[in-house]
């Protein structure tokens, strides 16, 4: 049902996720555009997340001093609350377990919804800042 393929065209994934994420950027008074986007992101592991062929979303992994950085999940606003949240972590934590890596950190925005879901998950809080939760799960 749901599938994880690398992402082909960085251009359009970086659009995915600047509308995606565009309430948030204005928010906090991010200065980003796509183009913006595309640089922070095309040296990443970029996957498109597929639901029956379709494409719902992104997620984006770096792997950093022996542990798995998840640097973005974006999935369509229409799929959201679906529990595709919750697929996309189980199978990047089988990748990160494919890569031997001990622990999966991310940054999540303190008013984001995801934050709940990463608790849930079992991430736990190990530092925050005025905008940021920085979280961490044991694989």
């Amino acid at each position: 049902m749901l599938e994880i393929v690398a992402t082909e065209d960085l251009k359009a994934a970086a659009h995915f996720t600047f509308n995606n994420m565009k309430p948030y950027y204005e928010m906090y008074a991010v200065d980003w555009d796509v183009e913006g986007v595309y640089q922070a992101t095309k040296n990443l592991k970029n996957f498109d997340i597929l639901c029956k062929g379709e494409h719902i979303g992104v997620v984006r992994l770096s792997y950093e001093e022996g542990r798995c950085q998840l640097r973005d999940i974006q999935i369509a606003t229409a799929n959201q609350n679906k529990g595709y949240g919750a697929h996309v972590i189980a199978k990047v934590v089988d990748m990160a377990r494919q890569q031997s890596v001990k622990f999966i950190d991310l940054k999540v925005f303190q008013r984001s919804p995801a934050f709940k879901l990463y608790s849930r998950i079992g991430f736990a809080v190990d530092e925050e800042d005025d905008r940021f939760y920085y979280m961490s799960l044991q694989v």
